[in-house]
């Protein structure tokens, strides 16, 4: 698959967008009238570390569930050229902000006995 990277001006709008949600988080957190006095700034961090780590797993679920989606079901396989079939197995994912799960798209050649993964569709530089 194509690698593009997202301008700073498309990541700035994206931190603005989900500091934006940090609003509804702390309401969900502590509720409408906010923390009592005796909540620590740790505590804080704890609620939002939890929201950052729900809002990791959330995006990267989805856009690689979206990617995979547009796979066929069928691909040749590179050995034999007989169509293997499309299969996901579950696969964790360490990432900057944490570990996410997601059902790693892959196919099977019956023919040859080996998986194989969907060819990129352009080829890395270098």
């Amino acid at each position: 698959m194509a690698a593009s990277a997202l301008s700073p001006q498309a990541l700035q709008k994206l931190h603005d967008f989900a500091a934006q949600w940090g609003k509804i988080i702390a309401r969900r957190a502590f509720g409408d009238d906010g923390p009592p006095l005796d909540v620590d700034l740790l505590t804080f961090e704890q609620a939002a570390q939890a929201a950052a780590q729900g809002l990791l797993e959330g995006t990267l679920s989805t856009l690689l569930g979206l990617q995979a989606q547009a796979l066929p079901d069928e691909q040749p396989c590179p050995d034999c050229q007989q169509p293997g079939r499309l299969q996901r197995q579950p696969r964790s994912l360490a990432c900057r902000g944490g570990t996410v799960t997601y059902d790693e798209p892959g196919y099977f050649c019956p023919a040859c006995r080996r998986d194989f993964f969907p060819p990129a569709a352009h080829p890395a530089p270098g």
